[in-house]
């Protein structure tokens, strides 16, 4: 029973009971708006390249945000204009005299239109370079002399006369003399060409009881001038239709620069091949709160059932690395490996895989003791059976089978007996051994 007792006790392992305790390590921080467990507050500034951006303009008359430089030069004479440009800095105005001429079309035909005609007309005569020309008249109601010179008793009615001169003769020699002796008659004179149906000059008239004498110029042009021809110099032997003043001008142009910053589109706490703006910055606040991860204080394995993802608690993703080995028992590393940090705890390895090893170890050689008692048991008994057959043949054989019987029941019982306590024992241990294991 002792020994029954001692194979107990060697079975089961000591219990120790300790306190489950664990540790919180901090790990990062991370983004949140709404606590302010940490602020964290970066400068962040405008950076710009600097373009230069170059232009011409007249003194004076640049934007403000360019700054005149020494380089300047004169534009080229612009076209010719009318109007006179304005005054400006450094302009240089030139004008010029132009005169439009042209030549006059020739006259040859004449159409006279006297309204309310009665004997009222006392002169009516036609000359070129004061000198009658000859001519082909019809007139319809006319007084019968009225080409002839008429004196002041002498009156003549016109109502509708047409002259047709054998000649072409210039406009500027023509002279019309005209007397009537009533006031307010309407008449009117038009002048041809060689086409009847091609006004060149027309003129309305009212009568007064003067003496008139018209020329060229009193008349309206119609159709009187050939092409209009452009002069810069006054021209005697032609018709001088208009004549204005026309100017020129040239600048004088400054260079001018301005540097123009292109910003870059977001604010950046550096930037390569930018130049910083200092007066243009944001502060940007970030506030962060604190990730953990819980671990046990003391990690201690019983068995080979064991997962290092059951000491810790947390949400951020790891990794465990460990030096553990699990035949032997002593304190071992176990490291949790985070993104950005790595946390390193002790583990305790505390399994009864050496008692049982031991045992083992222990059984097999208590095997081999049995093997040996087994085998001695049986070179005994055949030594007994040997002296047995060797007893006095007096012995009658009933009495020596007795005897036998008697003297080799005694220790066979024995061994038989202890042969099976040795059996208990073995299965004790072994069913002990599987329940550790468990």
């Amino acid at each position: 029973m002792k020994k029954i007792f001692k194979v107990i006790l060697l079975i089961f392992p000591i219990l120790i009971i300790t306190k489950v305790m664990a540790k919180s390590y901090g790990l990062e921080y991370k983004p949140i708006e709404n606590l302010d467990l940490k602020v964290e507050e970066v400068k962040k500034y405008h950076f710009y390249k600097e373009n230069k951006i170059e232009a011409y303009f007249i003194e004076e008359e640049n934007p403000s945000i360019f700054k005149k430089q020494n380089n300047y030069y004169f534009t080229n004479y612009s076209e010719w204009f009318k109007e006179k440009p304005s005054i400006k800095k450094n302009r240089e105005i030139k004008e010029r005299n132009v005169y439009v001429y042209s030549k006059l079309k020739k006259i040859k035909n004449f159409y006279i239109e006297v309204l309310d005609s009665d004997l009222s007309i006392k002169e009516f005569s036609i000359s070129f370079n004061d000198l009658t020309a000859p001519n082909n008249a019809y007139c319809s109601d006319c007084s019968n002399y009225y080409y002839m010179h008429m004196t002041d008793s002498d009156l003549i009615k016109i109502n509708e006369l047409t002259l047709k001169y054998d000649d072409f003769y210039e406009p500027n020699s023509l002279k019309i003399r005209v007397l009537f002796n009533k006031e307010n008659i309407k008449y009117r004179i038009i002048i041809f060409d060689n086409n009847i149906n091609e006004i060149l000059y027309e003129g309305n008239f009212i009568s007064d009881t003067s003496l008139h004498e018209y020329t060229i110029d009193d008349f309206n042009d119609i159709n009187a001038f050939e092409e209009e021809t452009i002069k810069y110099s006054e021209d005697p032997n032609m018709y001088l239709v208009d004549s204005f003043k026309e100017y020129s001008y040239r600048d004088k142009l400054y260079l001018y620069e301005y540097i123009l910053k292109d910003y870059y589109p977001t604010y950046e706490v550096s930037l390569d091949g930018y130049i910083k703006d200092e007066d243009d910055f944001i502060i940007e606040k970030k506030y962060y709160y604190l990730e953990t991860a819980i671990i046990k204080d003391k990690i201690v394995i019983t068995n080979e059932n064991y997962d290092l993802n059951d000491y810790i608690k947390t949400s951020v993703p790891f990794e465990v690395a460990s030096n553990i080995n699990i035949s032997k028992n002593g304190t071992y590393k176990v490291k949790y490996i985070f993104p950005n940090k790595a946390i390193e705890v002790d583990a305790k390895v505390n399994t009864n895989n050496e008692y049982i090893e031991t045992l083992n170890q222990n059984m097999e050689k208590k095997n081999e003791e049995i093997k040996d008692i087994i085998l001695d048991k049986d070179e005994i008994i055949s030594h007994l059976e040997e002296s047995i057959k060797n007893k006095d043949e007096v012995i009658s054989k009933k009495q020596v089978e007795r005897s036998i019987v008697k003297t080799s029941k005694i220790p066979i019982v024995l061994i038989t007996i202890g042969v099976m306590l040795i059996i208990i024992c073995i299965s004790s241990s072994i069913k002990k051994t599987v329940e550790l294991k468990k």
